[in-house]
């Protein structure tokens, strides 16, 4: 029993990260890390940590708002969870949608790149996205 409540406890303290696949006319948005070194200039999907009190979506809209200054409508999940940092983290990808006609900025990112289904491969994603991304085209082609 033990070991049972370990395991419980590990994952009621596992830290959830969101991210935003935010989809326009088939194309995907990338985002460039500029930082820490040793992850800057491969590419992952915008978002970040959720905080206390706060709710995946919640969390992913003000993510969007911090990041790249734009309003979303978040959608569904692209493929499952994703564990990271050896199962203390795990991260959860949701379809996005702009509103207000708003165009993404690179407020903390090197660069951003709108990616269709035939270029998804065309830059390096973190090992954490790869998932996510092999899961996108469906969600791209509609």
């Amino acid at each position: 029993m033990e070991g049972w409540s370990a395991v419980q406890s590990e994952r009621i303290n596992q830290r959830i990260i969101v991210g935003a696949a935010i989809i326009v006319d088939g194309k995907v948005l990338a985002c460039a890390r500029s930082d820490p070194p040793e992850m800057a200039g491969m590419w992952e999907f915008p978002g970040g940590k959720v905080e206390s009190g706060e709710s995946d979506v919640e969390a992913l809209v003000r993510e969007c708002e911090e990041e790249l200054g734009v309003r979303v409508a978040v959608g569904e999940r692209v493929g499952d969870d994703v564990l990271l940092g050896h199962g203390r983290a795990v991260l959860r990808v949701f379809t996005a949608e702009l509103l207000d006609g708003g165009v993404p900025q690179a407020l903390e990112h090197e660069e951003l790149r709108w990616l269709g289904t035939e270029e998804l491969l065309s830059v390096q994603w973190l090992p954490a996205d790869a998932p996510i991304v092999a899961a996108l085209p469906p969600f791209l082609k509609r």
